[in-house]
Parts: structure tokens; C-alpha cells; sequence
């Protein structure tokens, strides 16, 4: 049993906590016939072809001085219909989560030709395609109501009746496919699914994570967001409760790390490298305060709950979670610090409602998966 995974590969953990959630639930519904992996790059879609294959060749003829790129299109569609890609010999297709609707989708998705209609479109008749997880990314402040443009529509449309199924990860995305009449159903990220057990309740003397982000998240998306105004607002945080707590800085990546030592050289940063490191570290908070929202879901998985601070519509994903989120523009230090004290307050209850949850949506993925696969 092989299965081909469309992911992100070597750029930000939280693509490895969505990958491994899928993963999870497809040990679980393939059981003795365990699955073996096969995972391919989105951003690096060449990966599909073996070393031999002419679609290499083909890639050569961007080099030509004129009409080169528009030369390897066309070479590429006509060497991708020879097959022999590391999709062709897999059970089952699945594109793990990531946005998958925002604005200018159906123009911008570089993976798009070369992955979703050269070789899904290909083999979505013989072989089963499942999008897992996906989700919108809209600046906060202009969140849309239906999908705007034609060649988004027919991009989502697509890729929506490829797949057998598909799920999203926030009341966004799905109300988007819903303006386009396709249905899927909304589900918790699949990152929430990535620690596996069941992690103890951390007492008082546990640290509370924080993690800082220059903007409050990956991008300003236009709304002009003050990075001055973030960092006090940050600091200020951090001051109020050191006061009562252990803080620990968390960093997602080594620009993280710099920034963290940069600004608040006083507190102690770490920054995991692979998912055993990064689930053995932060499973000893009893707490967080995230600008990275998925360190917020695969915390949740944990039992650990968080607050939020981001820029765009993927703070939709953790407030299905249950938690509270705030958009960096009207984030107060008070109003973060009540938030988090009220979770600490009742982490127990908090605890016990994530792994309930936990255990909701993860039979809820292993029935659909079931219901697509098999029926």
C-alpha cells in the first residue's frame, strides 16, 4: 500500500504537523496493510519524475533565449501524459492541508499544471484523491463572501471534483466552496491530530510558550500593520506575566530564533527541529500565546490550550478549536493576558475538552476516509 502525499517538505514545521495528523488517521484505516509514504514537494513538483524521465529534458527548454517558457509548458504537458510518475504506482492520492482558497488561487498556484492536471487530472479516474485539511487565507480585514473571480472559480471547481473528498479546516474555505455549489464538510485541522497519546495535566510550575512573529504573522497582506506596535504590545505581555510565570520563547525557525534573542534576550528560546524534538519540548507547558497558529492546533493536541495573534483568515482554524484568537491590530496586552489566565484557570476542563475533541475528530476522519475508500 503505497500513498502519495502532495505537502510541503523543508520549509515550516507546522506543514510537518499537518502531514502527520493525515498520516496518523491513515495508519489507523489502513491497519495491518500499513501504508508506506510517498512525499512530494508541492513547491518542487519535478520530484514526481524519476531522474530519467523527459520531463527533465523538457524543464531545459526554459533556457531558450526566446519563447522558452511557454516551449517547456507545452514539452511538459506532452511528456507528463507518458506516465511513470511516483504517483502512477501509489494506492491513493492526498493533498495535506495548507490554504488551498485565496485570492488569485486559480492564477498563482505554481503547482497547479504541473501537479493537478498533469498527473492527478491524469490519474484521479484509476487512482482515489482525498484533499485533506484545506483552508483560505484572506487578509483579516477583508474576508470575502463567495470566490470573486472566474478563474479562481474554475481552479476551486477543479480540484474540488478531482478528489472524492474533501474536507476544510475553517468556516472560511468552506463557505467559499459553498459560493462555487461544492460542499465540503469542516473539520478540525489535521495537525491536531499529529501527537499521538495522551499528555498529562502540567502543574503551575510548568512554563507558558510564547511565540513572536515580526508582524504577528507571516504577512501584512496590505492592512498596514505597525510591527512597532506588535512588539510593544508583545513586550508589554511578556512583563506582565514573568511577573507569575516561566515563560519560554518558542521558535519556529532560525529568523525566529535570531528575533527572539534579539528582543528579549532574558527569557529562554528553543527551537525544535524535527516532530519528536518539538512534541518532547513543548509537552512540559501548561500554556501558550502563538503567532504561529499551527504550534496553537498541535498544542491543542496535547490538551495544552492557547491564544492566538495572527494577521489572516487562518486564525479561523484554531477559533473552531475552541480558542481564543485576536487579530494583531486589536490585540491588548491586558485582553491577551485575561485570555490566557482564564484557560490556566481552567485547564483541566480545557484538558479534558481538547483530547475530547481530539478523539471526535479523529474517528470523524477515519469514517469519512472509510466511507470513500471502501464503500
Amino acid at each position: 500500500m503505497k500513498i502519495g502525499l502532495i505537502t510541503t517538505i523543508g520549509t515550516n514545521i507546522g506543514d510537518d504537523f499537518i502531514r502527520e495528523g493525515i498520516c496518523n488517521v491513515l495508519r489507523c484505516v489502513f491497519g495491518p496493510n500499513v501504508p508506506s509514504f510517498v512525499l512530494i514537494n508541492k513547491h518542487v513538483p519535478e520530484m514526481l519524475y524519476p531522474g530519467w524521465h523527459p520531463y527533465h529534458l523538457a524543464r531545459l527548454l526554459q533556457r531558450l533565449p526566446r519563447g522558452g517558457g511557454r516551449a517547456r509548458q507545452w514539452a511538459e504537458r506532452l511528456v507528463s501524459s507518458v506516465g511513470l510518475t511516483a504517483f502512477d504506482r501509489c494506492d491513493l492520492i492526498v493533498q495535506c492541508g495548507a490554504p488551498v482558497v485565496w485570492e488569485g488561487c486559480g492564477l498563482t498556484t505554481q503547482w497547479r499544471q504541473q501537479i493537478w492536471e498533469q498527473v492527478v487530472g491524469r490519474l484521479h479516474k484509476r487512482i482515489p484523491v482525498c484533499n485533506l485539511a484545506a483552508g483560505s487565507c484572506y487578509a483579516w480585514e477583508r474576508q470575502p463572501h463567495s470566490v470573486q473571480t472566474e478563474a479562481d472559480i474554475v481552479y476551486l471547481r477543479r480540484i474540488f471534483d478531482l478528489c472524492r473528498l474533501t474536507t476544510v479546516r475553517d468556516q472560511v474555505a468552506r463557505m467559499l466552496f459553498k459560493s462555487i455549489e461544492r460542499d465540503a464538510e469542516l473539520l478540525v485541522c489535521s495537525a491536531f491530530l499529529a501527537p499521538t497519546g495522551e499528555n498529562p495535566l502540567n502543574g503551575d510550575e510548568a512554563p507558558i510558550l510564547v511565540n513572536y512573529m515580526h508582524v504577528g504573522g507571516h504577512y501584512d497582506w496590505g492592512q498596514q500593520i505597525n510591527p512597532d506596535q506588535w512588539k510593544s504590545t508583545f513586550a508589554e505581555l511578556i512583563c506582565r506575566l514573568s511577573k507569575r510565570h516561566r515563560l519560554v520563547l518558542l521558535c519556529h525557525n532560525d529568523d525566529e530564533l535570531r528575533l527572539a534573542e534579539r528582543l528579549f534576550p532574558d527569557l529562554l528560546r528553543c527551537c525544535p527541529r524535527t516532530l519528536p524534538e518539538y512534541f518532547d519540548f513543548v509537552s512540559k507547558a501548561k500554556g501558550a500565546i502563538c503567532n504561529r497558529l499551527h504550534a496553537c492546533v498541535a498544542l491543542a493536541g496535547l490538551g495544552i490550550p492557547s491564544v492566538a495573534v495572527g494577521t489572516d483568515t487562518r486564525l479561523l482554524m484554531v477559533k473552531f478549536l475552541g480558542l481564543p484568537c485576536y487579530y494583531v491590530k486589536e490585540a491588548a496586552p491586558a485582553q491577551i493576558e485575561e485570555s490566557i489566565e482564564l484557560l490556566l484557570n481552567g485547564r483541566r476542563n480545557e484538558h479534558e475538552r481538547l483530547f475530547e475533541l481530539k478523539r471526535t475528530t479523529f474517528l470523524r476522519y477515519a469514517a469519512l476516509l472509510r466511507q470513500t475508500l471502501f464503500n
